[in-house]
């Protein structure tokens, strides 16, 4: 009944992404001050004593990503793992991989995994917001935060409408040739009163990727996306709101949706589907006449499942996870001295649930998806202190102390319940002599526990035909569950600075340049270790019982990885860029050799020309790629790259109205692989989107 739903609304309108076009009121101003909400902090990126990242809805608009790899590409520090299938896409946060990058979507945690499928499943057209945090963030998101966090932000009413507006719509249509995808969505929203109200539906239509390597990646996919939101003032300072964000496509890919694998007896060809289903509620209350209250509330449940038919032998696979959630923060702001203090006290709890099956077991385990369950609980409390620097030194001071304590229990039936706890402390501080300048410097610990996926695997990692008997007759590699994992720890320094320069120079507006070195010291990494070896009597008559060995999680090896990152933002007069520079570099500190989890030194650099009389801008990015030879491997090796896009954005009318957007991506149509991705990316496309948004 939900498919039916979507599709049905979405066949009311052909149109593109929209919402991440705004309205004058949320366009970017001339110098922008941003405070990056997922810090939990009061301070501005300026000054916050570590590295963040945030992407507006002027950038989404300009950009028009179609999936992860799109949308996230130019934060400093990621990379994103399974190539170009929107099924198979999952970020790396420094390094660290989806298990050590916390994922946010309206403050809700997004936290499905799985060996060969995606992360996260929503349409960008839907956001107007993205924020990154790097490094450890343990002490404030507990398990799984180590790398950083994503937090992604979908539109709401008030997003859309300016001044005295009450209501609007938006609609268009686009296209792009790489995979002649055929994209669109419709928008509604209003406001009345107190009350707010948006409903957006999107749907996505594509085919094969033709790769810039000639070759074609089957990737038939027919996505349909749905938002509604809804908001209410309560009161002066306090806002409700309420929504669901749902996500359905089908797909005919082969079963393991990253790299090039081809289609065979360990790859069937499958029809999936793929859904997403999350609902939110959020509460801001920082009322009027109330000094002491300043809280935020999330409650959320989501569903997110992959459903498989191999279309040769009929085999029906399933995961599914539920997430149930509720996170509370409550900000005390008082005078500590000659300190302006912030304390911040929070509680969390979440419970994952997960269930899997497989059709062609006899007992209906799949493998590596047990069905299991996860509980979180968690205390935290960070405090925030601002004042003159000490010791008769000018300028002044900014410390950041936090910590963290979470208990979790997992369990299943396929072995007996564990539990454990860990703390997580975090210390921060900046020192800034001048309003333009300041260094910072923090340290931080950080941990992952086990999931339950590594704790109770089971069932058929893959099987193959008898090396003597040969097919029908089949033999096994299969999975032996581990309960005895311990979390893994990470402990992380890092030291930077940030410098605005646009005072030394009269003909530019900003100029921005933040910069920083990590190190992070890992030990107990959980490791994945496939032991594919035959058994003695697969080689002597009667060749039974025979096996393909056995794949287990554990605890193997210490490790550090350490890195730089930069970004630059230059504004002058119509000119505008950004840049971002990072690297990542790892060893196993027990052997000595490099990790695979180490990342190639990369430029992205964003320019863009604003011809605000014609209300037209002209844009440019460019990715650039060190070598990268630091893999464990040589099969890891992947060569350096450059790569080029255009865009374009006009809109021939004053305020709302007709937009139109263009570009050209991988204009030299360059033959590169990304780092962790398995094949080559996307050859050179053309991308187009018109749209038309009123506002009453």
């Amino acid at each position: 009944m939900k498919s039916a739903f979507l599709l049905s609304v979405a066949s009311l309108a052909l149109a593109s992404p929209a919402l991440g076009q705004t309205s004058a009121a949320q366009a970017d101003s001339d110098i922008e001050v941003i405070v990056v909400e997922a810090t939990h902090t009061r301070l501005n990126a300026f000054e916050y004593p570590g590295m963040t990242s945030t992407l507006s809805a002027e950038t989404l608009d300009l950009a028009r990503p179609a999936d992860l790899d799109d949308l996230l590409r130019q934060l400093p520090g990621m990379e994103i793992s399974g190539g170009p299938r929107r099924t198979g896409q999952s970020p790396s946060l420094r390094g660290q991989g989806r298990e050590n990058t916390t994922l946010l979507l309206d403050g809700a945690r997004q936290n499905f995994g799985s060996a060969h499928d995606g992360a996260l499943f929503v349409d960008p057209s839907l956001l107007v917001g993205v924020e990154s945090v790097r490094g450890s963030a343990s002490a404030l998101y507990g398990s799984g935060a180590s790398g950083g966090v994503i937090s992604l932000r979908t539109a709401n009413a008030l997003d859309l409408l300016a001044g005295d507006e009450t209501y609007g719509f938006s609609l268009g249509a686009g296209t792009r040739t790489v995979d002649e995808e055929v994209r669109g969505s419709a928008s509604l929203y209003a406001r009345s009163g107190r009350f707010d109200i948006l409903g957006s539906v999107s749907r996505r239509v594509s085919g094969d990727i033709a790769l810039g390597s000639g070759d074609d990646l089957p990737a038939d996919d027919s996505a349909t996306s749905a938002l509604i939101k809804l908001g209410a003032q309560a009161a002066e300072g306090v806002r409700l709101e309420l929504s669901w964000q749902g996500y359905d496509s089908e797909v005919v890919e082969p079963n393991n949706a990253q790299g090039n694998a081809g289609v065979d007896s360990l790859n069937a060809l499958v029809e999936k589907d793929v859904s997403s289903d999350n609902l939110a509620f959020n509460l801001s209350a920082a009322p009027a006449g109330l000094d002491w209250m300043d809280l935020d509330l999330t409650i959320y449940r989501n569903t997110t499942g992959v459903d498989e038919a191999e279309l040769v032998s009929g085999r029906q696979l399933r995961r599914d996870l539920e997430t149930t959630g509720i996170r509370a923060d409550q900000r005390f702001a008082f005078q500590l001295g000659s300190f302006d203090a912030g304390l911040m006290i929070g509680g969390e709890y979440y419970e994952d649930q997960q269930d899997g099956y497989d059709s062609a077991e006899t007992d209906g385990v799949r493998g590596g998806a047990p069905d299991a369950s996860s509980q979180f609980t968690a205390g935290y409390t960070q405090l925030e202190l601002s004042g003159p620097a000490p010791l008769g030194l000018p300028g002044r001071i900014i410390l950041l102390p936090g910590i963290r304590h979470d208990a979790f229990e997992t369990g299943s039936s396929l072995a007996g319940d564990t539990s454990s706890n860990a703390t997580s402390s975090r210390l921060a501080a900046t020192y800034a002599p001048t309003e333009n300048f300041n260094v910072f410097a923090s340290w931080g610990e950080g941990f992952r526990a086990p999931s339950i996926n590594e704790l109770y695997l089971d069932g058929t990692h893959f099987s193959l035909p008898h090396i003597i008997l040969g097919a029908p007759v089949f033999i096994s590699n299969r999975f032996i569950a581990n309960p005895d994992l311990t979390p893994e720890r990470t402990e992380t320094v890092e030291a930077g600075f940030s410098v605005d320069l646009a005072d030394q120079f009269s003909a530019i507006d900003r100029l921005e340049l933040r910069a920083a070195w990590f190190q992070t010291d890992a030990t107990d990494l959980i490791d994945l270790s496939v032991d594919f070896a035959f058994d003695a009597t697969c080689f002597a008559p009667p060749f039974l019982p025979c096996s393909a060995g056995t794949t287990q999680s554990s605890n193997v090896r210490s490790a550090e990885l350490s890195g730089f990152e930069a970004e630059l933002k230059f504004e002058a007069g119509a000119f505008a860029l950004d840049a971002s520079l990072s690297d990542v570099d790892g060893k196993d500190t027990d052997t000595g050799e490099a990790l695979g989890r180490s990342t190639p030194t990369r430029l992205f650099l964003d320019g863009r020309w604003t011809l605000a009389p014609y209300r037209l801008t002209l844009g440019a990015r460019a990715e650039l790629a060190d070598d990268f030879d630091e893999a464990a491997d040589s099969a890891s090796f992947r060569d350096g790259y450059g790569v080029l896009d255009l865009y374009t954005r006009w809109q021939p009318w004053a305020g709302h109205g007709l937009s139109l957007n263009a570009g050209v991506e991988n204009v030299l149509d360059a033959d590169y692989e990304r780092v962790f991705a398995g094949v080559s990316e996307p050859g050179r496309s053309l991308r187009l989107d018109v749209t038309w948004s009123q506002n009453f």
